[in-house]
């Protein structure tokens, strides 16, 4: 038996979740949150065997991913995306994940790949045919653009040159097809990275 805890800002999508996770004969327990200090205060009373984290509600950054993982390196953490999300190997490789579900699916679906989960199975072989067109390194550049760091900053951040930086970002331009910085701020966002 184990206790579920889901992140997501997406009211009818954690709701959704709850009753999916709720009806399954292994799970003792499922508590839902809506932001870091609830998850914080919940987690001090009963350790989560899962948590799943909503990264298309947008509001997931590296910051709660650090801490949800740092914290919790014990709790199984499934992320809720996009089938379009370029970034499952960014999250493989910075946090581990191995496991996804897609907000796009129907219930039965993320029925079907949750139990796979609480049972032991990763789901990253899912994903695999999206593999990310960015390298991790490209990942972590456009989270800095995305947030409004210069050239400059992202460069002393990194401790690499600004020709470096900017280096990255052409190459990022040219394999999105994308215009400007604007257009890659708009990327991040769309593709779940942010």
């Amino acid at each position: 038996m184990g206790c579920v805890f889901i992140y997501s800002k997406n009211t009818l999508f954690r709701e959704s979740l709850e009753r999916i996770v709720s009806a399954d004969d292994f799970i003792s327990s499922v508590v839902s949150v809506d932001n870091m200090k609830n998850l914080r205060d919940v987690t001090f009373i009963n350790k989560p065997k899962f948590i799943i984290v909503d990264l298309y509600s947008r509001s997931v950054d590296d910051n709660i991913l650090n801490e949800i993982v740092g914290v919790y390196n014990d709790s199984v953490i499934v992320i809720a995306t996009t089938i379009d999300n370029k970034h499952i190997n960014y999250y493989h490789q910075m946090y581990g994940i191995k496991h996804y579900i897609c907000v796009e699916d129907t219930s039965e679906n993320i029925k079907e790949i949750l139990q796979k989960v609480f049972s032991g199975f990763s789901t990253k072989d899912k994903f695999k045919a999206k593999d990310s067109v960015l390298t991790n390194r490209e990942c972590e550049i456009l989270k800095m653009i995305a947030i409004g760091n210069t050239s400059k900053e992202i460069a002393e951040l990194l401790c690499i040159s600004k020709n470096t930086v900017d280096t990255h970002r052409n190459k990022m331009l040219q394999k999105l097809n994308l215009a400007n910085s604007a257009s890659l701020v708009q990327y991040a966002y769309k593709s779940g990275l942010f």
